[in-house]
């Protein structure tokens, strides 16, 4: 059972990813719950007028979120819509704390921010901050039936993988398994007589590091065998967050599915530098998946 939070505000990205949603592989018995959040203006003036513009401005939340709820009720086994007032990336963050959800899905802009980025601030301040996982969907993502798993030895790629083995996958849908091998280059200030075995020092590194993630994406494909009937796994090496995002631009692939942090990310980051990445420049739906939180569930 998964308990996951839509957000909307009834702009187009906030559609897509309710349409996006509508073909997302959500376990059995999950639900669901749609917030629509309304910024109030302030105002001294207690005028009909005012008070006509504010109730405005809640109705039009009120119907983008029970449009939502309405498009994917059936596939849930309970749903409800919450018209909340405030700050949006405030608000849904603390209302996914609240009713303890496990997922919050997006779209990458509206929500209040401004069209012409790539990644709203809304998007990406509840990305970097939510406890649980988030699923964000960008304008015009691809719909390919793949799944891209971001694997570089750590928990949180664990987790990832984890968290795709948990869902209730077509047997058809390809997922592939990609880990990076940073390759370090030889300092400029190196000693021409001592660049040989730098470059020898390279490549030893390389190559047990390259050893070292083939066994990582082997432990992270383990609970995908026989779920599915196509896994790959690949190492290459080069720039994670290029790597990652060329490896993305396959023609099957439609999710990018990373860890919230990686492997030398400080703890005190909520979002890793190359999650981040990820999230700002792909061009298809990404989902970064967290640490389960451990307080009780609320109901």
């Amino acid at each position: 059972m998964m308990r996951v939070l839509l957000a909307t505000d009834g702009s187009g990205d906030a559609l897509a990813a309710a349409t996006w949603l509508a073909q997302f592989p959500v376990p059995s018995g999950s639900r669901l719950r749609v917030v629509s959040v309304v910024s109030i203006p302030p105002s001294a003036l207690d005028l009909p007028t005012v008070r006509d513009f504010i109730a405005s401005l809640r109705e039009e939340a009120r119907r983008a979120a029970e449009s939502a709820r309405a498009q994917l009720a059936t596939r849930f086994v309970e749903s409800d819509t919450r018209v909340l007032e405030g700050d949006a990336r405030e608000t849904i963050l603390r209302e996914a704390v609240e009713w303890r959800a496990d997922l919050i899905v997006l779209g990458a802009r509206g929500l209040g921010t401004v069209a012409g980025f790539l990644l709203g601030s809304v998007s990406l301040g509840v990305a970097r901050h939510a406890r649980c996982s988030v699923l964000v969907i960008k304008p015009g993502s691809h719909a390919g039936p793949g799944i891209l798993v971001g694997v570089d030895g750590s928990p949180h790629a664990a987790s990832a993988a984890a968290f795709v083995a948990g869902l209730p996958l077509d047997p058809t849908t390809p997922v592939r398994l990609t880990a990076v091998v940073p390759s370090p280059t030889v300092p400029g200030t190196t000693p021409s007589f001592a660049q040989g075995l730098v470059r020898k020092a390279i490549h030893q590194i390389v190559t047990e590091r390259t050893a070292a993630l083939e066994q990582a994406t082997a432990a992270a494909a383990a609970p995908l065998e026989g779920l599915v009937k196509k896994v790959e796994r690949h190492v290459v090496v080069g720039h994670p967050t290029s790597a990652l995002l060329t490896e993305a631009a396959r023609a099957d692939v439609g999710l990018i599915v990373v860890g919230a942090r990686g492997l030398g990310a400080p703890e005190r980051w909520v979002l890793g530098s190359v999650s981040e990445n990820i999230l700002r420049h792909a061009n298809r739906a990404v989902l970064i998946v967290k640490e389960p939180h451990d307080e009780p569930a609320s109901a």
